[in-house]
C-alpha cells in the first residue's frame, strides 16, 4: 500500500512541475526578446493584451518601467507605439537609444539618476528619474495622432 501512494504522489508532482514549466515557457513564449545596447538590457513591446500581461509580470526584473499613452474615450487611452526613447546618464550621455515597437519599455540599468527623454507624433517630453530600490513605473501621456493639426 505504501508503494502505491509513494507512485501517485510522484505522479502528482511530475504533473505538477510538467504544468508549472509549462506556464513559465508560454510567458516567456510571450515576451519580446530582450535587447542589449551596451551594458543595458531592455524588452519593448507590450503589442496585445497577452504580451502586455506578460512584460507586466517581467517588470520585477527591471528596475525600470516606462509605459506610453495617448490619452482615449477608453479605460486606459491608447497605447503609443514607434516612439523615440532614450535614457541618459548624469553626464548627458545615451546610455540607451531605440525607437520602441510598442507601449512598454522595461529597462535593467544599475541605482542612479537618469534623464528620459521620449519623442512621439511630433511631440517630445522629458522626466528625470533616480532609480534605487525597487521598480520605477513611470508614464508618459502623450496628444492622440489625431489632435494634431
Amino acid at each position: 500500500m505504501k508503494i502505491v501512494h509513494q507512485h501517485y504522489l510522484g505522479s502528482a508532482l511530475s504533473v505538477a512541475m510538467l504544468l508549472a514549466s509549462s506556464a513559465l515557457w508560454a510567458q516567456s513564449d510571450l515576451l519580446p526578446q530582450e535587447r542589449w545596447q551596451g551594458s543595458v538590457a531592455y524588452l519593448a513591446g507590450g503589442i496585445g493584451s497577452d504580451e502586455a500581461e506578460a512584460m507586466r509580470r517581467a517588470a520585477a526584473s527591471y528596475p525600470l518601467m516606462l509605459e506610453l499613452v495617448a490619452p482615449g474615450s477608453g479605460r486606459h487611452g491608447e497605447y503609443v507605439a514607434d516612439a523615440h526613447v532614450e535614457i541618459d546618464n548624469p553626464a548627458g550621455e545615451a546610455l540607451l537609444a531605440t525607437t520602441v515597437d510598442g507601449p512598454l519599455l522595461l529597462v535593467r540599468l544599475p541605482a542612479g539618476s537618469y534623464a528620459l527623454h521620449v519623442a512621439w507624433n511630433g511631440t517630445a517630453k522629458r522626466r528625470n528619474v533616480t532609480i534605487a530600490r525597487g521598480e520605477q513605473h513611470v508614464v508618459f501621456e502623450f496628444p492622440r495622432q489625431d489632435s494634431q493639426p
